[in-house]
């Protein structure tokens, strides 16, 4: 049991070497500095979120046939990479967004692997029920990270705007031993298992059809889509109420460490709240929060953090949800599906939303965007129902198998 233990916290260190407190906060003032402006911003940033969905099915289904292990060091050196160059491509916008695509790729590999090896491991190990508390605590570790280092990485960037990329690429390299130590899970020793290519769509395409995890999954895209539009449009709105860049970087670190309070309590929202209560509240939050903004437009930095904190709350949670449907074999596939599904809807919301930020600016606009998609997340909520309450049956009991309650 206290190898076990060990092997938790080799996790959530793992999970530290993800973070992007150096660079984050004065990621857009780079481009801003070298002559880009808000339109161009936020095209590269969904330029990255197409990326993320062209890459995620292939990089799941590596996850499933070469092993978690070997998909994660993938991704974690495509990042090393895409992250170091990146001071260095600035001046060429071919460059500039061909890292974009390449550092999404490697975060496809992460994502829906990363979750799958988590919760295989607390199968065999512990127990899967506790995913949701674990995820959170990981995210904890990952934000406190993120934000001593936003401190830093706001230093950084007065002594040479290419210091913080080059410190966050050597905290990503960090990762590449930490993973050589974590065990095989059941599916990366079970050649047989192994899903082919149009096995692999079989198990997307009957995850879909099944009601449970469809509209969840349209569900939490339209507050992804929110959220990235949020998150693209932050530093130009900060600006506009007035932050400086210097202190950009304490900022950050605060928003990290908000979000990194709101992260631990993921495990206590499961337990007394359950998803389905917690994914309600969704709408009527975020119709206060950015109702709210477009009378007060001061509002704007608490409605940041908030916006942080949500998803770092909401993520375990929707997770813990699809992982509790699906079965071993075909897992990280699926759930790289369900992300290519949010980067869609993130790209798709970020091409919108480009068109009209030089126009309007970013506090003005972020008002009428959030009240709408808060307006379509209830539509969904009343005629979909998408948070079902398990019954008999529901977890899948191979490949794609539907429940017996969808």
């Amino acid at each position: 049991m206290t190898t076990s233990r060990t092997l938790i916290w080799r996790y959530y260190a793992f999970r530290t070497t993800n973070s992007a407190g150096f660079y984050l906060p004065v990621a857009i003032y780079f481009l801003v500095d070298n002559g880009y402006g808000t339109g161009f911003v936020l095209f590269s940033y969904a330029v990255f979120s197409l990326a993320s969905v062209a890459a995620e099915i292939p990089s799941g289904y590596v996850g499933d046939l070469v092993g978690r292990r070997g998909s994660l060091a993938i991704g974690a050196g495509l990042r090393v990479v895409s992250i170091g160059a990146y001071p260095f491509a600035v001046h060429s916008v071919p460059a500039i967004l061909t890292l974009h695509v390449l550092w999404a790729t490697g975060r496809a590999f992460r994502s829906g692997t990363q979750d799958a090896w988590l919760y295989e491991v607390l199968q065999a190990r512990f127990d899967e029920s506790e995913f949701a508390r674990i995820d959170g605590r990981g995210s904890t570790a990952l934000l406190v990270t993120s934000a001593a280092t936003a401190v830093a990485g706001g230093l950084l960037y007065t002594i040479d705007p290419a210091y913080p990329f080059l410190a966050n690429a050597a905290l990503a390299a960090a990762g590449l031993p930490i993973l050589y130590t974590f065990p095989a899970v059941a599916t990366e020793v079970r050649s047989d298992d192994t899903l082919g290519i149009r096995e692999a769509a079989g198990v997307l395409r009957l995850q879909a059809e099944r009601p449970a995890v469809r509209w969840l999954v349209a569900y939490a895209a339209v507050f992804t889509a929110l959220f990235s539009v949020t998150r693209s449009l932050e530093q130009p709105a900060l600006e506009a109420v007035g932050v400086p860049v210097a202190g950009l970087g304490v900022l950050y670190a605060a928003f990290k460490l908000v979000s990194a309070a709101a992260a631990a309590t993921a495990g206590w929202f499961q337990e007394h709240l359950g998803a389905r209560r917690v994914f309600a509240l969704l709408v009527p939050a975020y119709l206060l929060a950015y109702g709210a903004l477009a009378v007060v437009p001061a509002l704007v930095i608490p409605v940041l953090f908030f916006n942080r904190s949500r998803r770092l709350v909401t993520r375990p949670l929707r997770n813990q949800y699809l992982n509790d449907r699906l079965a071993n074999v075909g897992r990280a596939t699926v759930l790289s599906g369900a992300a290519m599904a949010l980067s869609t809807a993130a790209a798709l919301a970020k091409f919108v939303v480009s068109a009209a930020a030089v126009g309007v600016g970013p506090v003005a606009l972020l008002p009428p965007v959030g009240v709408a998609l808060a307006l379509l997340g209830g539509l969904l909520w009343v005629g979909t129902d998408p948070v079902r309450s398990p019954g008999g049956g529901e977890r899948s009991r191979g490949p794609g198998a539907p429940a017996v309650s969808d």
